[in-house]
Formats: structure tokens, sequence, C-alpha cells
């Protein structure tokens, strides 16, 4: 029985006594029936309502009524399993195998021993065995997962052999170009140093079977290998610069040294080889070249054409001269062409045709296809014909004015020569004629009666 402690105001504790049972019967006392009717009331709703909560959750997510009630379901709650999922994971799981067995075929003939390519061989044919196995089973969905992972390993196996070969043939390969770019040391010294210790490395992967990693060591060595070559490539392509400049600049020393240079770092520069060659000269070369632009601001282009062309007998390579050569000749058939048309144009205004004529002939020997030459030496030839004709003419019209008759059927025949279709040189020859006809024919006359006269024929 409990009982009530007053020692403290405002404040009740509870004694227990010893009887274990006395706490328990206060217990159960209290569970009267309207207070038993709510709790069942209570607990029914709360799993009708738990029910809903369920049925709610299933039709949203997983599409499917699990408690449809008194009325009839929803349609949603009807949808019945798709029948082609089964075929499309056979289908999909048969894909993933054959496409593994044509990539295990393909790997089974590439020729290798190394036992961890080996033993990596065994687990991939275990492992699509064990995968045909499920597909025996029917088990696609799992099969299919396992064939994917298994194409993966293949595809990374076929990697690994292709890693394998190709640090293969490099790890011999990158020692021996290490040695041709030794002459590269002194330019690029960290280089050299870097790509052989990657092919240490390479090497050393390559024996514990970590074939990617040695490809990649030694795909960086052979970086650093170009950037040696680089190296070489830029200080041989300087000097060749300062060579060829020295060479311009007549520097016989200067030349030699960079093309020199440019040799010890690549003995087969034919570029090198010939700029040492042609340094030989270059001294001679560029005073020939000097004599020529002298020569040319004087107007002395034959002269100049003449220098340059020494110049390029020494060094056929030169530009310079050769350009040089192909200027100063053109300069004087230009100089050449101008003279003679000067004189032509001259000549044609003081109407001396026949020095017209000669001079457009000569400006055509420089260049035959200058339109407005040949115009004018055809009008110069014109002009003295017409003159000729006239001055001809005119001298038969003065012999015939002075009863000259022979002279004047001479210069008719001459006037006749130069233009057969005259007219007037026409009637003159043909008047002249008959006068000298008649004339010889009166001296004949004169000449017989003086015969008959001596003999007394009056």
């Amino acid at each position: 029985m409990a009982e009530e402690n007053d020692s403290l105001p405002g404040k009740k504790r509870r004694v227990i006594h010893w009887n274990p049972e006395a706490g328990r019967e206060a217990a159960k006392s209290r569970w009267t029936w309207p207070r038993l009717v709510l709790a069942t009331v209570g607990g029914f709703f709360a799993v009708l309502i738990a029910l809903g909560i369920v049925n709610r959750v299933a039709r949203k997510f997983l599409h499917v009524e699990i408690f449809g009630g008194a009325g009839p379901a929803p349609a949603v709650a009807a949808v019945p399993e798709n029948p082609n999922s089964t075929f499309v994971s056979q289908s999909k799981a048969e894909l993933a195998f054959d496409s593994a067995s044509k990539g295990l075929a393909s790997l089974q003939q590439i020729p290798d021993n190394h036992p961890l390519l080996l033993q990596r061989m065994i687990l991939i044919k275990k492992d699509l065995d064990d995968a045909q196995a499920l597909m025996k089973s029917h088990e696609f969905a799992a099969a299919h997962a396992k064939l994917t992972v298994l194409n993966g390993d293949i595809a990374n196996f076929g990697l690994s052999i292709k890693a394998k070969q190709e640090a293969t043939k490099a790890k011999d390969a990158i020692l021996l170009r290490i040695k041709d770019l030794e002459i590269a040391r002194t330019l690029a010294p960290n280089a050299l140093e870097t790509a052989l210790t990657d092919a240490g490395n390479g090497r050393k992967l390559l024996e514990e079977g970590n074939f990617l990693a040695a490809k990649e060591a030694l795909d960086h060595g052979y970086a650093e290998l170009k950037r040696a070559e680089t190296a070489i490539s830029d200080f041989v392509g300087e000097n060749l610069l300062k060579g060829q400049q020295a060479l311009t600049k007549g520097d016989k020393a200067g030349a030699k040294a960079s093309f020199k240079a440019a040799l010890e770092k690549a003995p087969g520069s034919e570029v090198a080889t010939l700029g040492l060659k042609r340094a030989e000269t270059i001294d001679r070369v560029f005073a020939l070249l000097l004599q020529g632009e002298g020569l040319e601001k004087q107007s002395q282009f034959a002269a100049a054409a003449e220098a340059y062309q020494k110049a390029f007998a020494l060094d056929g390579f030169s530009a310079a001269a050769q350009a040089g050569k192909e200027r100063a000749a053109r300069l004087e058939k230009e100089t050449k062409f101008n003279t003679a048309l000067a004189a032509a144009q001259a000549a044609m205004k003081a109407k001396d045709w026949a020095k017209a004529i000669v001079e457009s002939q000569n400006a055509l020997k420089v260049d035959a296809k200058k339109p407005e030459v040949q115009a004018m030496l055809k009008s110069a030839r014109e002009n003295e014909h017409r003159e000729a004709v006239l001055a001809a003419l005119n001298k038969a019209y003065a012999f015939e004015n002075e009863h000259q008759w022979v002279e004047a059927h001479n210069a008719y025949d001459q006037t006749l020569k130069l233009e057969p279709d005259h007219a007037d040189a026409k009637d003159g020859f043909i008047r002249s004629g008959t006068v000298i006809r008649a004339l010889l024919q009166y001296k004949t006359y004169l000449e017989n009666a003086q015969q008959l006269a001596d003999r007394a024929e009056f």
C-alpha cells in the first residue's frame, strides 16, 4: 500500500513497499471497459490509415494496387508485366555474349606468353563460361551484368597487350635514340637524363607486367627526346640564319663560323655544307656585286650585267648576282629601245624617212612586238615611197619640159618601177617613147636623104 509523505510541503513521493505485486494490481485496475473499447477503435483506424499509405505508395511508384477495396480496381493497378521484358533481357545478354566471344577470339590470335597475361586470359575464359551457364539457366539479367563487366575487362586486356607490344618495341629503340641525340647534351642536358631514367623505369615496369605504366613511362621519355630534337633544330636553324646573313654582307669569317656550328649539331645538313662552300668565295662575290651596283647607278648597264655575271659564275646560288644580272640586262635592253625610239620619232618630225626607218628597225630588234613602233615604221616607209615617186615624176616632167626625151623616158620608167599603176607616169612614158621613136625616124630620114644627095640622086 502506498503512503504519501508530507515532510516537504507541495511535494509528493511514492513509497514502494516490499510487495512486488502491489504496483501491478494498481495498473490492472486502470483498464476499464470504456478504455478498452476506445483502444480497439483507435487501433482499427490506425491500421486503416497505414494500409492506405502503403497502397498509395505502391500505386504511385510500383503502379500496382495492393488493397483495391470493394469497388473496381483502377486501370493502373491492373497493368500486366511487360511480355517483352524477358526477350529484351535475353537479347541483351546474347549480344553481350557474342561481343565477349569475338573479343576473346581476337585476343587469342595475338601471340603472347607472359605469365600475367596468360593468367588474365584464363580468368576471362572462366567468366565467359560462367556467363554462358547463367544464360542456359535463363538468368539473363545476371548474365548480362556479368558480360558487361567481362567486355570491359576484355577491352582493357586488349589495351594491355597493345601497350606491352608497343613498350617492347620502344624499350630498345629509345636507348638508340638517346645515343643518337648525345650531340644535344650541351643544349638540353636535363632532357637526355630524364629520357634515360624513363627508359629504365619503362623496362622495369615491363618486366613486372605493368604494361600500361611501362608504355606511359617510355612515351614520356620519347617526349623528352623530342625536346632535345627541338633544341638541336632551333640551334641549327639559328646558325643557318646567321650564316645566310653573313653571306649577304660578304662576311666570310662569320659565315664559316656559323655554318660550321650548324654542321656540328647536324652533320648531314646540305644547307650548312653548301653555305660553307659559298663562304669560301663570298668576299670576291660581294666585291663584284658592289661593282655592278655602282655601274648601274651610272647607267652603264652592259658593264653592270657583266660584273653580275662574273659574281654568278663564282657563286651559282647567289640570288643577288642572278637578280642583278637579269636586272642590268633588262635595263640595257630598255635603254637601247628608248634610244632608238627617240631617234626614230625625231627623224619622223624632221621627215627624214630613211633615218626613221633605220631607227624604227633598231627599236624593233630590241622589242619586236611594240605596235606603236611598227606603225611608225610603216608610216615612214609609206612617206619615203610617196616622196620617191613624186621626186622621180617631177624629174621626168623637168626633162620633158627641156625636151630631153631620153632622160624623161628614163625618169618615167623609174617612176613606174616605184609605182607600176601610176597613170601620169604611164602617159609620160608612152609620150616620151613616141617622141623618141619619131626623132629616131626623123634622124633616119635625114641620114638617108644625105646619102641620096651625096650620090646626086636628087
